[in-house]
């Protein structure tokens, strides 16, 4: 402050210095000048203790004045404006709700410029509203106060005045569950397998309209404050809780535990081994066969959810080969289509020679249908001996072709197609599917398209 005082001084001695002494000594300088051969008296005059002590008192009076009545441009009047003042609001916490206050106020400051350069330097606006006095819930009309440092200064506070509804502070009990955010930030390889928080539950406070709305408390698990993404288990600390309502927004009530949240990360690296399976896109020419495949590099590690890898691991990753125009030998790279859900493959493509050999003479196979996709409340059989089973006209490669029997193939019917379920006859249509890696290299046609079932409604 003493350091500003120091600066507005020195301002202030400008002005004397620009305004009042230098037009003085020059008007001084002019009348001497004007008296040419009495100009040794004037000296005399102005060099005597009695002038000096005159003209001394006389300068003084006129800075007096000047200081008192503020004429130079520091009077001014102007005005100031200070944006998104916070507001400090007193009352008690421990029982009351209170809303309606806005975050933030304007404040005008007006007042000549020397004050309000004053005021601009601190950095205290005080904005209150008092609700210390308010003993019961219910809706008042209140001031918003401002402190001004300096009493020359008139202020105006917009909004001045607001209406507040003050509510009792409730409480309820909440299960506390967990969400994890940033997990993209994770390297591939790795995933947060399992969160233990050391609590399950938080007591909530706030009004009843607020505590209505909360449908769940969650702690915030941020995978960006992990200290390392390492496989193993680590600590975190101060978690973050936040309250939402049915639609999963934000709702402003208070969480309280009886201690810091903490929680337990555990982070895994989860891969399978997973089969590349050989799969024809479209049928090879008419008279040609697949006698044999080669891929460089028969499985792919894969990364992610263990539900998702433990159905990989079954299954496999199939890849299309497009054969419809192979009539000799052929070898391609192929991308490796990656999986809904894997997260990393160690590789992304992978190469396949494909051997080609003049069509045997085809097989006739009979498989047992299955059905799938029964509906509730009901059992479905064959209507006739001949419906329970199909003939498959099989044709490829001799050394395929010799290899098969009906293991190799499943016959079935999707009852999931019936569009009118009810109990009776109905005619579905049969698929073939194959099963080992050789049926897959095989063309095969069904003796027949549908079969009859009957649908009885169970008891």
């Amino acid at each position: 402050m003493l350091m500003k005082i120091s600066n507005l001084l020195k301002k202030v001695g400008k002005v004397i210095d620009k305004y009042i002494v230098m037009p003085t000594t020059k008007l001084v300088y002019k009348i001497s000048n004007s008296f040419d051969r009495s100009s040794h008296k004037l000296e005399n005059v102005l060099s005597k203790q009695t002038t000096l002590l005159l003209l001394s008192g006389v300068l003084a009076f006129i800075l007096f004045v000047i200081v008192d009545q503020k004429i130079l441009m520091l009077n001014t009047s102007s005005a100031e404006v200070f944006k998104d003042q916070k507001i400090t609001v007193e009352y008690d916490e421990e029982r009351f709700v209170i809303t309606g206050i806005p975050e933030t106020v304007d404040i005008t400051l007006i007042g000549n410029k020397s004050d309000l350069y004053i005021a601009k330097q601190s950095s205290d606006h005080n904005v209150t509203v008092d609700l210390s006095d308010i003993k019961e819930p219910g809706t008042y009309e209140v001031e918003i106060e401002y402190e001004k440092g300096l009493p020359s200064i008139e202020y105006s506070v917009n909004p001045s005045e607001v209406t507040v509804v003050v509510y009792l502070k409730e409480t309820k009990n909440q299960s506390l569950s967990y969400k994890v955010v940033n997990a993209d930030h994770l390297e591939n390889e790795v995933e947060i397998s399992n969160v233990v928080l050391n609590t399950d539950s938080v007591v909530l406070r706030g009004a009843d309209f607020q505590l209505e709305k909360v449908a769940s408390v969650e702690a915030i698990i941020d995978v960006d404050k992990l200290t390392t993404t390492d496989p193993g288990k680590q600590v975190l600390e101060d978690i973050a809780l936040v309250a939402y309502d049915k639609d999963g927004k934000i709702v402003d009530v208070e969480i309280n535990t009886k201690s810091p949240v903490t929680a337990e990360v555990e982070i895994t690296s989860t891969s399978r081994v997973v089969n590349l399976n050989f799969v024809p896109n479209n049928k090879v020419p008419f008279g040609k066969a697949i006698s044999s495949y080669k891929f460089s590099q028969d499985t792919v590690v894969v990364y992610g959810p263990a539900e998702v890898l433990d159905e990989l691991e079954k299954t496999g990753i199939d890849i299309l080969v497009d054969v419809s125009k192979l009539t000799n030998n052929y070898s391609t790279t192929i991308e490796i289509p990656k999986p809904a859900g894997v997260k990393k493959m160690s590789i992304n493509k992978v190469d396949v020679d494909v051997s080609i050999t003049n069509s045997a003479e085809p097989i006739n196979m009979t498989l047992k249908i299955d059905a799938l996709n029964v509906p509730n409340g009901y059992t479905a059989g064959a209507a006739s001996p001949d419906d329970a089973e199909v003939m498959v006209s099989i044709t490829g490669a001799q050394n395929i072709i010799n290899n098969l029997d009906p293991s190799n193939f499943q016959a079935y019917v999707d009852l999931s197609t019936i569009k009118n379920v009810k109990a009776g006859t109905h005619e579905v249509d049969i698929k073939i599917k194959p099963i080992s890696t050789n049926a897959r290299l095989t063309d095969y046609t069904a003796k027949k398209s549908t079969v009859k079932i009957i649908l009885t409604k169970t008891s």
